[in-house]
């Protein structure tokens, strides 16, 4: 009997252990996940966001929501605007200056921003839209900014007179699928006809298993139809916040939280993009009556260009200067014939055309950064970055200075993320020495 026990006992454990190893093995393997091949966030769960029915005042906006960077769901919030029910085909159509105002229409409703867009007139956008496979992304056309308020919260003379950034209407025939992306901006966003959900996450919590591998332009690479967790392992492991917008919502969209939005049916909104301030709470504020409030053709923006055509291909891709031409120069600037990699490092955190003029300290992501900036300027892999190195720079030059923008945009991201103190997302300590 004993030894009938013990034999028991044994192949017991040896069925459990084979089951937790088979458990073990299929868990590791990210095509086993639920939601693998499945649109973003599909199986993940989700949180609603805080809403409310009313606009804040712009202290309780900015001390509750946007210095502590935190969404907000605004229902109703776009029906004090003149857009609310005016804005259709007709009358669009109707006025004069639509035939005159060009817009930039990207191809595609499912964004792919490598795909080229094309300038056309706002006319010939509207009267041809439904047919076509194409989407309005510009900058609010002046003629229109009438019907469009500045919201409330930011209607504070701290605010307006140099905070506020670009106006951009998104106008398709619904079934537009935007990049997993983020903004280093704060941003309303005000839906004036169909329905829109949107996908968040905090970055502050998920900043690390979110991979944003297109670094100018702020997005993920991820299909977000067909979520790949071999690629993209860490979305598997985020909290989803989701929220669905309806004709005349607004939204408020913090500060570098990651974000994919669908709309539906035929789709009209407009964001107010505004600079992101820690801890800011503006103070001079008017108390406005609903008739009277003010619209956006009252405000300066500083990224509108004189015929308000804002948001277009080139400002999308927009990202640092020529970085080939400044890495040419680097050695010079350096007045160094070679530079090894602690060298270049060195040289590096002293830059202040590449690193800026702010306080940061470097740790080890910066390090990792750098020698990833390294390897790619090393074009003959010696160890070392010299003139025959730069030599190579144009037989190169398309890849490498992708690389580069690519590379400048992560430490530009770095270096916000620790000049930002509500994101906290500094897990680990400066370095002190000098080397790697």
């Amino acid at each position: 009997m004993a030894a009938a026990g013990f034999l028991y006992n044994v192949v017991t454990v040896f069925i459990l252990f084979h089951a937790f190893l088979n458990t073990s093995s299929a868990d590791d393997d990210p095509t086993t996940w639920p939601g693998h091949m499945e649109p973003l966030g599909s199986k993940q769960p989700k949180i609603s966001l805080e809403t409310v029915d009313h606009w804040p005042s712009p202290q309780e906006f900015f001390s509750k929501y946007v210095s502590p960077i935190k969404p907000l769901f605004i229902k109703g919030g776009a029906k004090l605007s003149p857009a609310f029910g005016k804005w259709t085909d007709e009358y669009f159509m109707s006025k004069p200056e639509s035939k005159s105002a060009t817009i930039f229409a990207e191809q595609g409703k499912k964004e792919n921003r490598t795909n080229p867009g094309q300038d056309v007139s706002f006319y010939d956008f509207v009267r041809t839209y439904k047919e076509k496979d194409i989407y309005m992304v510009n900058g609010v056309i002046p003629f229109l900014q009438k019907d469009v308020i500045l919201p409330p919260p930011l209607l504070c003379d701290d605010v307006t007179e140099d905070m506020l950034v670009d106006t951009v209407m998104w106008f398709s025939s619904g079934g537009t699928k935007s990049v997993l992306h983020n903004d280093d901006v704060d941003n309303i966003n005000c839906l004036f006809s169909g329905t829109k959900e949107l996908l968040f996450i905090d970055y502050k919590k998920y900043n690390k298993k979110v991979k944003i591998d297109h670094r100018v332009g702020g997005y993920s690479g991820v299909d977000v139809d067909k979520v790949d967790f071999t690629k993209y392992p860490g979305l598997r492991d985020v909290t989803y916040y989701n929220v669905t917008m309806e004709t005349g919502d607004c939204l408020f969209i913090p500060y570098k939280w990651f974000h994919q939005v669908r709309s539906y049916d035929r789709n009209i909104a407009v964001n107010v993009w505004w600079k992101h301030v820690s801890n800011f709470v503006p103070s001079q504020c008017s108390q406005t009556k609903t008739k009277d409030f003010p619209t956006l053709d009252k405000f300066q923006f500083s990224a509108l260009s004189a015929n308000g055509d804002s948001y277009s291909q080139q400002n999308e891709e927009r990202g640092p200067e020529d970085l080939i031409e400044y890495f040419s120069n680097f050695l010079k600037s350096a007045d160094k014939s070679k530079m090894s990699l602690e060298m270049f490092i060195n040289h590096m955190k002293n830059d202040k055309v590449l690193m800026g003029r702010g306080k940061y300290e470097w740790n080890n992501q910066f390090s990792r950064v750098a020698q990833q900036l390294f390897g790619d300027v090393d074009m003959n892999k010696d160890g070392l970055f010299d003139e025959s190195d730069v030599k190579q720079f144009d037989s190169n030059s398309k890849t490498l200075n992708e690389k580069l923008e690519n590379h400048a945009a992560e430490l530009e991201d770095l270096i916000e993320d620790q000049q930002e103190p509500n994101l906290n997302t500094k897990n680990e300590q400066p370095e002190t020495r000098d080397e790697l």
